[in-house]
């Protein structure tokens, strides 16, 4: 072994190189990427818009919620709900005994009991046969598609600083807050926008929230709206207030409902 090489050796205590990383993403490189959500802005299309400010949070818990609304509308034909005492009382056999009383307490019925015998005869005839029995059917439980909801995402969130507390936690919670909230709200009244902008930015005078497309788990989703951030404000802290980690949760929205194609596109199946 040379002397050049012996004093390019490493020496056995030199630190060991740190991964690739920068100021917003500390663990680029150390954790897979799928363990991150990315939160950016896109527009109503769902088309990712660049050179704008791009969040990645360590995803630890969430769940997306797809729900359809039908109903029964054939319902309202069941007997059951039009006559429900009399229906009990056929089904029961609470009938039968019934018009046994009444015919058997009433003088003048019994004394007419020639002509009633076949008329009440039938009646038992028939309340009998409906003993424990049903009138609901296939056809008045029919389930009807009546619409379907926006997709629903709940994502548990966490975000941790290695150097700067600032840039890797409040800026990214900041930003993700910001998209939740209209861009811009009016500090005037109705009538004063209306004669400085004209009728319609006059009426029209605040800027909703932006679309955001998140990705995760090799998915992507857009376009979405946040609809809620949720963060806890007694998280650990640095000499300036700064949180150096934080567990938030972020609620989303798809801009409108989904059909089939949206979910095979959604698993690359088209």
């Amino acid at each position: 072994m040379t002397n050049k090489t012996i004093a390019l050796a490493t020496p056995a205590n030199a630190p060991k190189p740190r991964l690739p990383s920068n100021d917003t993403d500390p663990l680029y490189g150390v954790v897979s990427k799928h363990k991150f959500a990315v939160f950016s802005e896109c527009d109503k299309d769902g088309n990712w818009l660049a050179d704008l400010p791009i969040v990645a949070a360590m995803l630890t818990d969430g769940d997306k919620t797809i729900e359809s609304n039908y109903q029964t509308p054939f319902e309202n034909s069941n007997p059951e709900h039009k006559m429900p005492t009399l229906m009990a009382a056929l089904q029961t056999g609470e009938l039968v005994e019934a018009i046994g009383n009444i015919v058997g307490s009433n003088g003048l019925l019994q004394a007419a009991t020639d002509v009633l015998d076949p008329v009440t005869g039938m009646l038992k005839e028939f309340a009998k046969s409906a003993e424990g029995k049903t009138n609901l059917t296939k056809i008045n439980t029919t389930q009807v598609f009546v619409s379907t909801a926006s997709i629903r995402i709940n994502l548990s969130l966490f975000l941790i600083a290695l150097r700067n507390p600032l840039v890797e936690v409040e800026h990214k919670i900041a930003q993700l807050e910001a998209w939740s909230l209209p861009k811009y709200l009016s500090n005037r009244g109705l009538l004063e926008n209306v004669s400085e902008n004209g009728l319609a930015e006059g009426i029209f005078s605040g800027v909703v929230p932006p679309f955001i497309s998140i990705t995760f788990h090799g998915k992507t989703y857009a376009p979405f709206v946040i609809e809620s951030v949720s963060s806890p404000l007694d998280a650990p802290i640095d000499e300036n207030g700064n949180r150096l980690n934080l567990a938030f949760s972020v609620n989303l929205l798809s801009r409108a409902a989904w059909d089939a194609s949206d979910i095979k596109k959604l698993y690359g199946m088209v």
